[in-house]
């Protein structure tokens, strides 16, 4: 078997959960909060990177895989649940780096680039000293950065652990060099610990213009007009490109869908940064999508399985904590259980909608009785007996005994469009 089998066969074995492992990362979540160390954003690269790990040690064929291929070592490892990305490496679309810097009992390694016109995809390690150190975060600066990307990291769980940033860039392209200032925040928390500087330039040949395929068409969902614009297509990712109608008596807050071409393959939503909404009316703009950039689907058809909607002067919900009982609450979803902790207040909830790259249903933001805003904690799963999607929230240092909570979205319609997508404008090559 040459290595481009061997690849293929990793790609498929990704692709196929074992039946050992299914619902292993949810109980495993579960019991990450029930030790109550202090809780962070769930983030889906990390669960990405825990699943990986998992799949490794439950899945022989898997493991085998990984070890006969070299070239990618880690990398896999870091793209191994994205298309797009596992695509990229595929094609050799790879930047290597590897520079290394060293402060304070922090080492990082600058390790590859995947990089097109429109995203920036940064994978590192990380080794420290202080055995105070559980995780860390390694944030980038984004102010020095022109034009200035939107930044996702990932965190790092343990001493020589790889990490992933993504900068993407919504306006403008990204630039000819990098001039990167990162930090490092351990257990995410206080000052920053150790600071680096990395300066790499882009090679020219990988940031490919890609493809604009024009849609410009209205399309109907659960009574609302929304005007599809075009999908652009890079070798990273695709973005659809949304908007809305003034006579619209909702907000689309998000949209379950895929991409599918001429052979059935599909093209799905895939995590990080996934979606972006206009800042001042919420309303969803930009969404993100695996890319068929390498594959060159002849047709493409938008399938829209659903939507997430906002209703005006539905957006809040009063909690009493003492009673434990909520006002205001959407059709589907209740309080199921107001825990008391000395240094916390804990909110469960549960609801029928799917929880597939959907917002979180609350903000993490919510309002005391005397106007005063609080940031909160928690995280999102789904119920193994119920099979229904779970929230927490968690109020720290919260003394009142009322709270004001914050609705991302308010419904969730099943929908069942489909909506050609026509070829391509050509804007670089393959």
């Amino acid at each position: 078997m040459d290595r481009k089998q061997e690849y293929d066969t990793l790609m498929q074995e990704l692709r196929q959960t074992p039946p050992a492992l299914e619902g292993t990362l949810d109980r495993a979540l579960d019991r990450r909060r029930a030790r109550r160390r202090k809780l962070r954003p769930l983030r889906s690269l990390a669960a990405a990177a825990a699943v990986f790990v998992l799949l490794v040690n439950v899945s022989i064929p898997f493991a085998q895989a990984c070890t006969h291929i070299p070239v990618l070592g880690w990398l896999a490892q870091a793209v191994c649940f994205s298309h797009s990305l596992s695509s990229a490496v595929e094609h050799d679309w790879v930047q290597k780096v590897e520079q290394t810097q060293r402060d304070n009992g922090y080492t990082l390694t600058l390790e590859d680039l995947i990089v097109d016109q429109k995203q920036i995809h940064l994978f590192y390690t990380l080794d420290w000293e202080d055995p105070a150190c559980e995780y860390a975060m390694v944030l980038v600066d984004g102010d020095r950065l022109s034009p200035r990307p939107t930044v996702l990291s990932d965190s790092v769980e343990g001493p020589q652990d790889a990490g992933h940033i993504v900068l993407d860039y919504r306006e403008g392209q990204v630039p000819d060099r990098l001039d990167l200032v990162l930090t490092v925040r351990p257990n995410g928390d206080g000052s920053p610990a150790a600071r680096f500087r990395f300066q790499v330039a882009l090679d020219p040949s990988l940031t490919a213009v890609g493809q604009v395929r024009p849609v410009e068409q209205w399309v109907e969902l659960d009574g609302q007009q929304i005007y599809v614009d075009c999908l652009e297509i890079y070798p990273t990712h695709a973005r659809l490109l949304l908007r809305d109608h003034p006579d619209n008596t909702a907000r689309l807050v998000s949209l379950l869908c895929h991409l599918e071409d001429e052979t059935g393959r599909r093209y799905e939503r895939e995590g990080g940064l996934s979606s972006f909404s206009d800042p001042d009316t919420g309303f969803l703009t930009e969404l993100r999508l695996s890319s068929p950039y390498f594959q060159q689907p002849e047709r493409l058809t938008l399938c829209i399985t659903g939507a997430a909607w906002q209703d005006p002067g539905e957006a809040e919900v009063t909690v009493d904590l003492t009673a434990g009982t909520a006002a205001g609450l959407p059709e589907g979803v209740r309080l199921i259980q107001v825990d008391q902790e000395p240094d916390r207040t804990v909110l469960y909830f549960q609801s029928s909608a799917p929880s597939v790259l959907l917002p979180q249903r609350f903000s993490w933001t919510c309002r005391s009785p005397e106007g005063e805003w609080h940031v909160t904690e928690g995280g999102s799963g789904t119920d193994q007996d119920t099979g229904l999607e779970t929230e927490d929230l968690h109020l720290i240092g919260y003394p009142w005994d009322q709270v004001t909570l914050t609705l991302n979205w308010t419904r969730f319609s099943p929908l069942d469009v489909s909506l050609p997508i026509p070829k391509a404008e050509q804007k670089g090559s393959f």
